[in-house]
């Protein structure tokens, strides 16, 4: 199950280039405390780069070096279902890859726009179901992260997908808020019909959609959303996302405890 704190990956080969390959990978992952990384796996019907080719091998390294040193990997998949059958073959995809590249467990990245989810509500029942069968068949957990406040997107089939999964993981993009505290507290309202862990997941980028003003005010608003995820109890955080995160909140990372000090 997801606990601790995680940290999203889009794209797996600009990181590699700027780290220097899987090792140096782990040892920042290490230094940064991170119980998870989140590394995008597919796309609708199809795979995405980060497991496909010659980049499929390098990500088959990051997992067992993920692994030896204690960090659970995750596959993150963004469902289309274009079509009514997509649902299910999108869903079997997905566990594919999770079995194949021996994923911790399988994420689904589910939110509304022309670049997301285009099917029915029953659509999203069928994908999430069958996603959730086929995982827990490998012993294996599945989470949803999706907009924070559901309502803001009445025509979103949320509730559909959520009713389907074992972790809530809202996507708390705080830097263009009046403050963390008071999107996490409306995030938490949002959300509190769930019944199930709750691990939302911070802004740790620069820049508009919801990212922070500058990389010290990235920094900052980490710490706050932390010491809240604390003070609220819950079982874990993360991070959008690895690749964009400036030097700044890395240090807040590798300086502050999982579970920061009051």
């Amino acid at each position: 199950m997801l606990d601790g704190r995680g940290m999203y990956i889009w794209k797996l080969a600009p990181i590699m280039d700027v780290e220097g390959g899987v090792e140096s990978m782990v040892v920042k992952a290490q230094r940064a405390k991170l119980s998870s990384i989140w590394v995008k796996v597919a796309n609708g019907n199809t795979a995405y780069s980060n497991a496909t080719g010659a980049m499929a091998r390098e990500f088959a390294r990051l997992v067992d070096g993920m692994h030896g040193a204690g960090i659970q990997v995750w596959g993150w998949h963004v469902p289309r279902v274009l079509q009514p059958a997509h649902a299910t073959d999108e869903a079997e995809l997905v566990a594919s890859l999770a079995s194949t590249f021996h994923l911790d467990g399988a994420l689904i990245d589910a939110e509304a726009g022309s670049s997301f989810f285009q099917g029915t509500p029953a659509d999203a029942s069928i994908y999430a179901s069958r996603l959730r069968q086929l995982m827990a068949d490998q012993g294996k957990a599945v989470a949803l992260s999706s907009h924070d406040i559901p309502t803001n997107f009445p025509e979103f089939p949320f509730w559909s997908f959520a009713q389907h999964v074992d972790v809530n993981a809202p996507q708390v993009y705080y830097g263009a808020s009046s403050s963390v505290k008071n999107r996490l507290d409306r995030a938490v309202d949002a959300n509190a019909d769930l019944q199930i862990p709750m691990v939302p997941v911070g802004a740790g980028w620069v820049g508009p959609g919801g990212g922070c003003a500058s990389a010290n005010d990235c920094a900052e608003r980490a710490l706050a959303f932390m010491m809240l995820c604390r003070r609220y109890d819950l079982p874990g955080y993360s991070f959008w996302h690895w690749y964009g995160a400036p030097t700044a909140l890395w240090d807040v990372l590798f300086n502050t405890g999982v579970v920061p000090e009051v």
